[in-house]
């Protein structure tokens, strides 16, 4: 008893003296420093969530009623969805769809962005249609006459659109107003009209410069179609969405059984207009990151223009007429090119033939490229004869070499080069010297040149296009047609030419390894 009455006292001695509070104070003066610490965070802990049990609430929603109209709110939203895409972000594809879904339900995916000051090395293709202008190692974007990311068509999104266009801080806003008078005068069905764009304008005084006839309405709507690609929308995504949305769907539903875009006449010159929207379709496609119900609209078109293709050489009016010109072959080049890249079957022969062609039709001397024989001045118009022959097939023949693989230290490349550096655009009407076309092809190459050929045809393409923009009225943001092509394809013709000439920054990826 004894034994046991001293272990109490020794352990338990409230027992004893002062009871249960006695008890509890021994036990605290015996119980180690980091056990209280322990003990007492653990009871503020219990405190603090007590307290906010206590206080929580479902969360509410609020609505916030406004003196805003419906109108006014529409246009709270229109500038919020600029605001967006300025900064580089997603604008969900709206809810609201065209009748035929065949384009609308296309999916989009986020659009996975790389550093877009990669350099590729050099034009070293596996064939003739060499990758290498927009390599990437993923395939997470777009191609284009057309770009985020490292795929073919990166540059024409966000903040990579914004990088490259850097260089040209003076076409951006110019580049926007040309896309702002195509959008206005669209068609309700999609197309963009040659003749008749005027019915679609604003205001007490109708746009001037239509075009002769509408048998370049599919034509003028694959350019204008691409002026849109070019700078990043699609029919999914952009500010221009829905205007794309229904251009595309205008094309699908003129395509013929045989893959051809819009009627066929009986001169020949339909051969342009498939030439071009193929191009449209095909980087739409691709743009879309692959959208399955746009691919067999676009492959199908490209099979007709491999068909229409004369075996081994290029292309000209129609389907094997069995001569060839140069300025169709070069539409055909570009075309081929934006399906290859977006992944669409081009056969390899489509390219060797157009290669054989501009090989047969270029001098040896100073790599001067013909039209349909070789040293011949160009192509013109029986109405359009004022205006002088310029180097517009030396222009195509070189974006077509440089596009199907031809090294930057070809002389057929440096002599064409130096051709267009000799001639470089001039607006002045009075010398007949105006070829937008000219200007488009030599955009194209002299850019992926680099160095002085670039920047001495970038200062006279900037000083030509830019102060004479329309800036007033309807015509506010068009060009007149005053030029060798215009009269033919009018001022949707030369708004969209030359929007397409000024998103040189973006639209395409550096194919050589130029600065």
């Amino acid at each position: 008893m004894s034994t046991k009455m001293n272990y109490e006292e020794e352990y338990y001695p409230a027992r004893h003296e002062d009871g249960l509070q006695a008890l509890i104070q021994a036990q605290v003066n015996r119980a180690p420093w980091w056990l209280m610490s322990v003990a007492a965070h653990m009871l503020l802990g219990l405190g603090m969530w007590l307290t906010i049990a206590s206080t929580y609430e479902p969360e509410r929603t609020v609505r916030i009623i406004s003196g805003v109209s419906e109108k006014e709110e529409e246009e709270i939203k229109e500038e919020l969805e600029r605001d967006v895409f300025s900064r580089d972000c997603e604008i969900p594809a709206e809810t609201e769809s065209l009748e035929d879904p065949m384009i609308s339900d296309a999916p989009v995916d986020d659009i996975n962005r790389t550093d877009d000051n990669e350099e590729t090395d050099g034009c070293k293709g596996e064939d003739l249609a060499s990758d290498k202008p927009f390599h990437g190692k993923f395939w997470s974007s777009t191609v284009g006459v057309g770009g985020g990311a490292g795929g073919p068509f990166g540059g024409r999104f966000g903040s990579n659109r914004r990088t490259r266009a850097a260089g040209g801080k003076r076409t951006e806003a110019v580049v926007q107003k040309a896309l702002l008078w195509l959008q206005r005068h669209q068609n309700p069905d999609g197309m963009w009209s040659t003749d008749k764009f005027m019915s679609n304008c604003r205001g007490p005084v109708l746009c001037t410069g239509k075009g002769e006839t509408p048998d370049y309405d599919m034509g003028n709507t694959g350019l204008a179609t691409l002026a849109f690609l070019g700078c990043g929308n699609t029919h999914n995504h952009g500010f221009y969405k829905n205007t794309v949305l229904k251009a595309l769907q205008a094309i699908k539903e003129r395509q013929l059984p045989n893959g051809c875009f819009g009627a066929q006449t009986g001169d020949g010159h339909w051969i342009y207009n498939h030439l071009i929207t193929t191009m449209a379709v095909a980087e739409a496609y691709g743009l879309s990151r692959g959208a399955p119900l746009l691919k067999p609209i676009a492959q199908k078109a490209v099979d007709y223009i491999v068909e229409c293709q004369n075996p081994g050489l290029g292309w000209r009016y129609g389907s094997k007429p069995g001569d060839n010109d140069t300025s169709c072959t070069g539409w055909a080049v570009l075309a081929l090119k934006s399906a290859k890249l977006s992944k669409l079957s081009v056969p390899r022969e489509a390219f060797e033939g157009a290669a054989n062609w501009i090989d047969k039709v270029t001098e040896e001397q100073y790599y001067k490229t013909g039209y349909s024989t070789r040293g011949d001045g160009g192509a013109r118009l029986s109405t359009a004869k004022s205006w002088k022959p310029l180097e517009a097939m030396t222009a195509a023949a070189l974006t077509a070499r440089i596009f199907m693989g031809e090294s930057a230290r070809s002389p057929k490349v440096i002599g064409a080069a130096t051709l267009l550096k000799n001639s470089p655009p001039k607006w002045n009407v009075s010398d007949g010297t105006i070829d937008m076309y000219y200007w488009y092809y030599g955009a194209l190459g002299m850019y992926q040149m680099g160095g002085p050929y670039w920047t001495t045809w970038n200062a006279a393409l900037k000083d030509a296009l830019i102060p004479t923009q329309h800036t007033k009225g309807c015509l506010d943001g068009s060009w007149d047609p005053v030029c060798a092509w215009g009269s033919a394809g009018g001022r949707v013709y030369s708004t969209a030419i030359n929007a397409l000439t000024l998103e040189i920054y973006y639209r395409y990826s550096k194919v050589l390894n130029r600065k």
